[in-house]
């Protein structure tokens, strides 16, 4: 397990980090955007004549000007530019190109538009009505996207002892990442080139290819230093708005988003609304579950259909229902689009779905620890889909989670007079994308390696940290001499960007394929030169030696060069791409299969709440993680403890707020409240559950990108059950809400 410090700390410590707002181009021009103020309107006419008579300005563009293509990762639906009509309050319908950015703000100010009102539809409510008007004509407002249908549900209902029911509703949240989207489109030598802030640049390719039906090859992305995503920058952002604007200029375009435009556009964690239902036995097995939920997509599907399916695998979290009938559903309103976010849809259910165990432990008058011990997925048991599971690693994180709890809840700690104190546990299962990857890697005649991969850093280490632990860890050789060559569709193979919890996962385990060739090869040179075994060669501290011969020795370097000299270029590449796990297809549709690799999580919260404000005090949590085998343990820590601190955000006062209209209220980061260092827990212990791994992967390492902040609002939830005797039923629990709670308690 390495420690090695991240290389890229110091440069950004500095400042001297360039980020793709940073990087200019000479004679660039700068973009601005303009957007709808209205939630649904037709556009009757666009007058854009003062904005192009104003100083400064190159070029204003409406849907006239540009591919009249529908974009959408999953779903083609959404034009470039409105064209005939806007969906949702900031939905841009103009683009303005000036000498600067002042002068393109002046004139995007100066582009009129007519907008003919149309009645939007904004809630759940209206999008279920069969009435209501369609927010994309010819397209249903809401869509049966994924379904799961297993055993006999009706029966199990028939006979149970208890039928117990929950209905949870959640807020969208915002990735509220550190550095705002950007994008620089130019051209070089005839190829359009554009820098941009995202965690796939592949998929932005594919997408400006598309949009201009151009080949691959013509399209070069490249992706500077990334100042976090969290799911939020894998759309193409403002790549296509500078793109078009180049391409119509045939001059470099800039374009940077305020951050009043990243609150008010795609693509936040969805809102949603969340029912279950349990038949359960006397004993706490739970004989069947019904589950409806609903994601609202916004005006725009995104991610949406994958979101669903996910959901519908989380309604039983890591529990094991015997049976199952699951129907999970998007549906368009006249809002945002909403999009992944770390983790998509999982914070949200997991809290549903530990609530309505803690509702199902309450109704049998039994201890919820002991409730979820007796449903806990384990060896043989099998997923919602038919899904085998092949191992206890949720009994180990469960049982270890009981311990804690019952520590804690035994010591003694002093409150305040309007204080109730509360420890609560909260679990969670999740899953590994299952997208392999692909890298290539080059060794030097000084024995230096290089790593070219397509994998996006976004901050996390994977890439710059834990790939070159992955090479240093079979090579046997100083990490400072391996360099990671990434950044861009031009500086290696294919990749499916840093989502999903797949990037060590996919390309580590690539790095590692294509490290152990160049280990071969070494290895054969080394026994070809002394005559010897290649079983006999023993690689380590950067020689090559033959087992019990000490004094034949030769450096990798030295073995490298004759290698180069003989037969050219030392170059490996490795890839990966895993097999998916076996479920019974019979009983899905939609999006709906198995949970690729599965991990099991549990998080235990020590909490105060004063029952007279509803201020929440997180005094501490425990995150118990599933993580199979660890390659960096600092990069692991960090990422577990700052999904912890991004779950206590969502726990507790991250919201989106919009008014009657559809517009966004809380536009900047005074008004969007994101958690700081005093909001964050006054301890993480973070513990790492190693020895479950994987047969599939490099070294058995599963993913841990996500997980972190599944569980965290469960267990405050649970926690604040346990000091009020009652648990919210709507996310965020802000301080108004569970005030009132108390108050309703007393």
């Amino acid at each position: 397990m390495s420690q090695l410090a991240r290389p890229d700390a110091i440069a950004k410590l500095r400042g001297e980090t360039l980020f793709t707002a940073d990087i200019s181009a000479p004679g660039q021009l700068h973009g601005c955007v303009v957007r709808s103020p209205h939630a649904a309107a037709r556009i009757l006419g666009i007058d854009t004549s003062k904005a192009a008579a104003s100083a400064g300005v190159a070029c204003v563009l409406t849907a006239a000007d540009v591919p009249e293509v529908l974009l959408g990762l999953f779903v083609p639906d959404e034009p470039l530019l409105a064209r005939d009509e806007v969906r949702y309050v900031g939905e841009p319908v103009a683009l303005v190109a000036a000498e600067s950015y002042d002068d393109a703000r002046v004139a995007a100010g100066k582009v009129t538009v007519e907008y003919g009102h149309l009645d939007p539809v904004l809630t759940l409510e209206q999008a279920l009505n069969p009435g209501e008007r369609p927010v994309i004509e010819d397209r249903p407002n809401v869509t049966e996207e994924s379904r799961v249908n297993r055993g006999e549900v009706d029966s199990a209902f028939a006979v149970a002892h208890e039928v117990v029911s929950t209905t949870v509703t959640s807020q969208r949240v915002h990735q509220t990442y550190i550095e705002p989207r950007a994008s620089l489109a130019e051209m070089i030598g005839g190829v359009l080139t554009v820098h941009t802030s995202t965690q796939a640049p592949f998929e932005v390719r594919s997408h400006l290819a598309r949009l201009f039906d151009l080949p691959l090859a013509q399209v070069v992305v490249k992706t500077p230093a990334i100042g976090g995503g969290f799911g939020g920058k894998l759309h193409l952002g403002l790549a296509g708005y500078a793109a078009v604007l180049c391409r119509y200029t045939r001059r470099p375009v800039r374009l940077v988003a305020t951050r009043e435009e990243e609150l008010q556009s795609p693509a936040p964690r969805e809102n949603s609304a969340i029912m279950l239902e349990s038949a359960v036995s006397s004993d706490g097995r739970v004989l069947a579950r019904r589950a409806h939920l609903y994601f609202d997509s916004g005006a725009y599907a995104y991610d949406t259909l994958p979101i669903a399916a996910v959901g519908a695998m989380q309604a039983c979290g890591p529990y094991v229902a015997e049976a199952v009938d699951i129907a999970s559903f998007t549906y368009y309103t006249n809002t945002v689009p909403t999009g992944s976010f770390r983790a998509p849809s999982a914070p949200q259910m997991s809290y549903a779905v530990e609530k309505h165990m803690n509702d199902i432990a309450q109704a049998l008058d039994m201890d919820p620890v002991r409730l979820r011990l007796t449903c806990a997925m384990r060896t043989n048991s099998v997923g919602p889909t038919g899904q085998p599971i092949h191992d206890d690693a949720f009994l180990d994180v469960l049982q270890r989670g009981e311990t804690t709890l019952h520590q804690w809840a035994t010591e003694g700690v002093a409150v305040g007079p309007d204080e109730r104190r509360g420890v609560g546990l909260g679990c969670a299962w999740w899953t590994v994308s299952p997208v392999g990857g692909a890298v290539s890697l080059s060794m030097n005649e000084d024995g230096s390696v290089q790593v070219h991969t397509g994998a996006t850093e976004i901050g996390t280490g994977a890439v710059v940290t834990a790939l070159r632990s992955v090479v240093a860890d079979i090579l046997r050789i100083d990490e400072n001499i391996i360099s990671i060559l990434a950044g861009g569709t031009d500086v290696g193979p294919v990749d499916h960007g840093s989502q999903g919890s797949r990037t060590l996962y996919g390309v580590g385990t690539a790095t590692g394929r294509a490290t152990t060739e160049m280990k071969r090869l070494l290895v054969e040179e080394f026994a070809r030169q002394k005559e010897a075994s290649a079983d006999d060669v023993v690689l380590d501290g950067g020689l090559l030696a033959i087992m019990g011969v000490p004094a034949v020795t030769a450096s990798i370097s030295e073995v490298a060069g004759a290698l180069i000299a003989a037969s050219g270029p030392l170059v490996t590449s490795g890839r990966f791409q895993p097999e998916g796990p076996a479920f019974e297809e019979g009983c899905v549709t939609g999006w709906v299969d198995a949970f690729h690799e599965p991990t099991f999580h549990c998080q235990v919260a020590d909490v105060t709440v004063n029952v007279r404000t509803g201020r929440v005090d997180v005094r501490r949590i425990r995150a118990i993680h599933d993580v199979g085998e660890v390659v960096h343990v600092a990069g692991a820590v960090g990422q577990v403890e700052g999904g912890v601190v991004q779950g206590v955000g969502y726990a507790l006062f991250e919201e989106l707020v919009e008014d009657g209209a559809g517009r966004t209220l809380n536009t900047n980061l005074h008004d969007y409240r994101v958690p700081t260092f005093a909001d964050a827990p006054g301890r993480i212990e973070v513990d790492l559950v190693t020895g479950f791994s994987t047969s599939q992967a490099y070294r058995g390492i599963k993913g841990v990108g996500e997980a972190p902040i599944i569980p965290t609002a469960a267990a405050i939830g649970s926690a604040v059950r346990s000091a009020l005797g009652v648990q919210p039923d709507q996310l965020p629990m802000t301080s108004e809400r569970l005030a009132a709670l108390a108050d309703s308690g007393r």
